[in-house]
């Protein structure tokens, strides 16, 4: 006799005095929002929430009156901070939770572009970023990654228990010249934990 293996989740209400404890389906610590699922979507579409609103905010009152330069200060710090806390546990993969990041910034350069006479075909932002030294907010994650991973190994950052998850390749038969090994996972929430994030930028940009 075989038994299919069961996903379902057992819940039982728990109670103290007669009273049933009330369930929660999210957390929120250190300003992180967690799901049972183990999905940041809650926690995005909070932060971007926040962050368009300080924008309104600047838009509304202060873009009439500052320079360009003014503008980019109070968007790097009352904003776009918003949008890049803690943006190692949290990083997006899907392409629609990405591009909702993005628009908050978009929303800025669509704002600075008009306010400095800006030519630039719809939707395509290329030459207000260059213009204001800017980075696109997907690319400053990936930076993040990135510094995170360097801090580990370069003894910056003090977490053995990190260290220890990282993986060096050892020079051996395989042509690979990845200087980072990313085992195989069986599961997808795997494969998008910050450390391994990171390991698999740096090797892509060295192959």
């Amino acid at each position: 006799m075989s038994f299919s293996r069961c996903h379902s989740i057992i819940q039982y209400d728990y109670s103290i005095d007669n009273v049933i404890l009330q369930r929660i389906n999210q957390v929120e610590d250190l300003g992180f929002i967690i799901t049972l699922t183990l999905s940041f979507a809650p926690h995005i579409d909070l932060i971007v929430g926040k962050a368009l609103r300080s924008l309104v905010f600047i838009r509304r009152h202060v873009v009439s009156i500052m320079s360009v330069r003014c503008l980019l200060i109070l968007y790097t710090s009352l904003v776009r901070s918003i949008v890049e806390y803690g943006s190692v546990v949290w990083s997006p993969r899907t392409k629609c939770d990405i591009i909702q990041i993005e628009r908050v910034q978009h929303r800025f350069l669509n704002m600075v572009s008009r306010f400095m006479g800006i030519i630039h075909e719809p939707h395509d932002y290329k030459p207000v970023l260059l213009a204001l030294n800017l980075s696109t907010l997907s690319q400053r994650r990936n930076m993040s990654d990135i510094k995170l991973l360097k801090g580990l190994v370069s003894g910056a950052i003090d977490s053995p228990d990190l260290l220890s998850s990282i993986s060096f390749r050892i020079p051996g038969t395989t042509r690979s010249r990845d200087p980072y090994y990313l085992a195989p996972v069986t599961k997808n929430y795997l494969d998008d934990g910050p450390l391994r994030r990171a390991m698999s930028l740096i090797n892509s940009q060295t192959s």
